[in-house]
């Protein structure tokens, strides 16, 4: 075999291995933080404006993790609950398992949030309500054993 069909050779498994390793490449799943990014992007301020306006509150958020339940301790409830007030139990390594929960705490401004049916391993727990017309958000991270 002369040199000639050797570099043919090695021309056809570097090609067979550019195009094996794209289509292997384009069939993994990948997890976005939010599908509208760019749309978020823009309304960014606004989450800038919330977060500074919990950290101007007098009293602090809590959250206590009991193993099967969270409880969060509000600095301010709403009044009312409006839409917008919700409790999110991100995971960030897939985001189809992402629950929504709506804000409803009690008059202890206290909410018990179950998280018996979460999956093991690294969440987050994003939280937005509005008080006084004013809205807020805070995030705690935790681990799920």
């Amino acid at each position: 075999m002369n040199w000639g069909y050797k570099i043919a050779i090695v021309f056809t498994v570097f090609c067979l291995a550019v195009i094996g390793s794209v289509i292997f490449f384009m069939n993994q799943k990948v997890d976005v933080v939010t599908d509208n990014y760019y749309e978020k992007e823009l309304k960014y301020q606004e989450q800038i404006d919330r977060v500074n306006r919990t950290r101007a509150l007098r009293d602090t958020m809590k959250m206590e993790n009991t193993g099967t339940a969270l409880n969060i301790i509000f600095p301010n409830v709403p009044d009312k609950p409006s839409p917008k007030d919700f409790i999110l139990l991100y995971r960030p390594s897939d985001n189809t398992k992402d629950v929504k929960i709506p804000v409803a705490a009690d008059t202890l401004k206290r909410q018990a949030v179950s998280i018996e049916r979460l999956d093991r391993g690294y969440w987050k727990l994003q939280i937005n309500w509005t008080s006084g017309g004013s809205e807020f958000f805070h995030e705690f991270s935790f681990y799920k054993n």
